[in-house]
């Protein structure tokens, strides 16, 4: 008669009393030993990135605070005789010597409740448990703060660049400030056949497309042209060449690697200034601009009012928001000084033992809130005409 591994007649019931049987089941391995691999499977950490890439500001004390923004000056010949206390300097041909009558505003971020992960676990599913269940479930409080974190930065990113002066956004004074931009910049689609791109394939920034029907991915020239075409109108506002960064998707980073359009493989090339390796599969900078990963740039509708101020104070009329429409958010281009974070208490990990529930109460929390600076610093990409504009 045909035998498994363990000698059992495969046609008939087991011996009584085989030593893996349990209380003579079926089973006969039923009660050996089950080795532990002494590996704890957990979730694969997801990737932060935007801590060091934006400003962040530290207070021991208070709600908010507050970023002067100061207009620019303007400069004209002098007319012997006349009182410069008299006279304004005015703008173009009417400048003169006179007084600069500069405007003045203020950026406010306020701070938002506190934000908090935790777990409990159980005296006795710890002393019973064969691994540490500490160390995995408190790290993974911590993780998902960081994402938080992350996600809050880049809404506010997007809203700095694609919302600014819009109702329910911060909108200063006289719309900015005279003399300056006061305005991100919106790079969006126009054609079907490759996102990001107008009807020449060229990136473009006016307000007069149509709307596109996205490929999966855009192709790796696209992405190409819209880099480019973000740094011109960064240089155009007079924004720093420097600590510029690109937040896109893997599946464009990837485009850009693995293309075989000649554009892509000047980007690699090193021969004529290319940076990064098909090997290494990495891409460090098109256009001077840092290339990122992230899956965290927000893609779902949030419209303000849909889901409320959760992050506000009860008490806060008008704080930190987060709300948009993202579904048309394609990418991202900044300098790390268009928005920021104020901070009033990093992150904290706190346990404590309760008698009462014969357990440990594991709590992670941070006290901190977003918002913009320098909406000129951001230009963000959408696959739709005026939908983020």
């Amino acid at each position: 008669m045909p035998t498994n591994l363990f000698g059992n007649n495969t046609n008939s019931l087991p011996v009584a009393g085989r030593v893996g049987s349990n209380l003579h089941g079926n089973d006969t391995t039923g009660l050996f030993l089950k080795k532990f691999a002494g590996e704890v499977m957990t979730v694969f950490d997801e990737k932060n990135i935007m801590k060091p890439l934006h400003t962040i500001r530290t207070i021991s004390k208070g709600k908010s605070a507050q970023f002067p923004v100061i207009g620019t000056a303007n400069a004209g010949y002098y007319t012997p005789g006349t009182d410069i206390l008299d006279n304004d300097v005015g703008t173009g041909t009417d400048a003169g010597g006179g007084l600069n009558n500069m405007k003045q505003t203020e950026v406010m971020i306020h701070i938002d409740k506190v934000l908090m992960s935790s777990t409990f676990i159980a005296s006795i599913d710890e002393l019973v448990s064969h691994f540490d269940v500490r160390a995995p479930y408190t790290h993974q409080l911590g993780e998902a703060l960081a994402n938080q974190f992350d996600k809050n930065v880049l809404k506010v990113a997007v809203k700095t660049g694609a919302k600014q002066g819009s109702a329910g956004v911060l909108e200063p004074s006289d719309a900015w400030i005279e003399n300056q931009t006061g305005r991100g910049s919106v790079v969006y689609a126009t054609r079907q056949a490759g996102a990001l791109a107008d009807t020449a394939n060229t990136a473009v920034a006016s307000t007069d497309g149509t709307e596109d029907t996205l490929r999966t991915t855009p192709t790796a020239s696209v992405i190409r042209t819209a880099l480019f075409e973000s740094a011109r109108l960064l240089d155009e506002k007079d924004v720093p060449s420097s600590d510029r960064y690109a937040i896109i998707t893997p599946a464009m980073y990837y485009e850009l690697i693995n293309s075989d359009e000649i554009v892509t493989n000047s980007v690699i090339n090193r021969d004529i200034g290319g940076e990064g390796s098909i090997a290494a599969g990495t891409i460090t900078r098109i256009a001077g601009i840092n290339l990122l990963v992230s899956n965290h740039l927000p893609d779902s509708d949030l419209t303000p009012g849909s889901g409320g101020h959760a992050n506000r104070w009860q008490s806060q009329a008008n704080g930190n928001d987060y709300g948009l429409n993202y579904e048309h958010c394609a990418g991202l281009v900044f300098q790390k000084g268009g928005f920021g974070t104020l901070k009033l208490q990093d992150l904290t990990m706190e346990n404590e033992y309760l008698i009462q529930r014969q357990g440990n109460l594991f709590v992670a929390k941070y006290s901190m809130g977003h918002g913009p600076l320098r909406p000129e610093s951001v230009v963000v990409w959408s696959d739709k005409e005026a939908a983020l504009a």
